[in-house]
C-alpha cells in the first residue's frame, strides 16, 4: 500500500498504480474547481464566484480550512488575509479520483470499466475513436499519461 505525505497528513492508496484518495465533498470539490479555473485567491475572492450558493463566510473558511487540511490548497498569510493556492491540478484530483473508482468498482481493470461504458452507451462513437487514437499513441510514443 502506498502512502504519501501531504499537508501533515498521511493519505493512503491501494492497488499496484496507488495514489492519494482525497475524498471531497461536492461542495468542496465546487471550490476546488474555483481554483482550478481562477487560480490562487483569498477567502473573498472566492466567496464571490460561489455567491449564488448562500453560504456564510465562516462556512466558506471552513470548506478552506477543511481543503488546506486534505492537502488541496497550501495557505500563505498576506498581511490579515490568507491567500490559498491549489497544490493538486484538476487532472491530478481526476487522476487520483479515477483510480479510487477502478479499485471500487472495476478491481482495478480500466478494460473492465470502459467495457462498462461501452455497454451501456456512456461513450459515444466518436469519443471512442478519439481514445483508440490516444491509446495507439501512448503506445507508440511509450507513455502511460
Amino acid at each position: 500500500m502506498a502512502s504519501l505525505q501531504c499537508a501533515g497528513r498521511k493519505l493512503q492508496a491501494k492497488g499496484p498504480n496507488a495514489m492519494p484518495e482525497y475524498k471531497l465533498s461536492d461542495a468542496e470539490l465546487l471550490v476546488m474547481r474555483q481554483f482550478w479555473a481562477h487560480g490562487p485567491m483569498k477567502s473573498d475572492e472566492v466567496a464571490a464566484l460561489v455567491a449564488e450558493k448562500g453560504w456564510k463566510p465562516t462556512t466558506l473558511l471552513t470548506f478552506l480550512s477543511r481543503l488546506a487540511a486534505k492537502g488541496m490548497l497550501a495557505v500563505e498569510k498576506q498581511g490579515k488575509a490568507n491567500l490559498y493556492r491549489p497544490l493538486l491540478s484538476h487532472r491530478e484530483y481526476a487522476r487520483a479520483e479515477g483510480r479510487v473508482l477502478l479499485d471500487a468498482l472495476f478491481d482495478g481493470s480500466a478494460q473492465d470499466f470502459l467495457a462498462a461504458m461501452v455497454e451501456g452507451r456512456g461513450i459515444p462513437a466518436g469519443e471512442l475513436a478519439e481514445m483508440r487514437a490516444w491509446l495507439a499513441r501512448q503506445e507508440v510514443d511509450g507513455h502511460d499519461d
